[in-house]
Parts: C-alpha cells; structure tokens; sequence
C-alpha cells in the first residue's frame, strides 16, 4: 500500500474528468457567441430608421 497522504482534491479531480474540460472549452466559445447573437437579434428587432432621401442636384 501506499503510505503518502492523496495530493489530489476535489477540483484536481474534476479537472482530470474529459467531460469538464469539453464543458469549460464548450463555454468559451458558446459564451461570447451567445451574448453576440443576443445583440444581433436585439438590434434586428429595433424600428428601422428611414434615412431622408437625398436631393438631386439639377
């Protein structure tokens, strides 16, 4: 048996776990794409603004 005490801790272990690197990864990425499409759509809801048509020089 082994005599030294476990170094490893509770986030040690869950940072060795594949799944939690796929989730921390998959979070930055999604994150800031999230929030950009979030912008995106709050913009395309907004009224349109008619710009005044521009006078032709004759």
């Amino acid at each position: 048996m082994n005599d030294t005490p476990e170094r490893s801790t509770t986030w040690a272990d869950a940072l060795r776990r594949p799944w939690t690197a796929l989730c921390a990864a998959a979070a930055v990425v999604l994150g800031p794409a999230a929030h950009t499409a979030s912008a995106l759509m709050q913009a395309n809801a907004a009224p349109l603004r008619h710009a005044p048509t521009p006078h032709r020089r004759l």
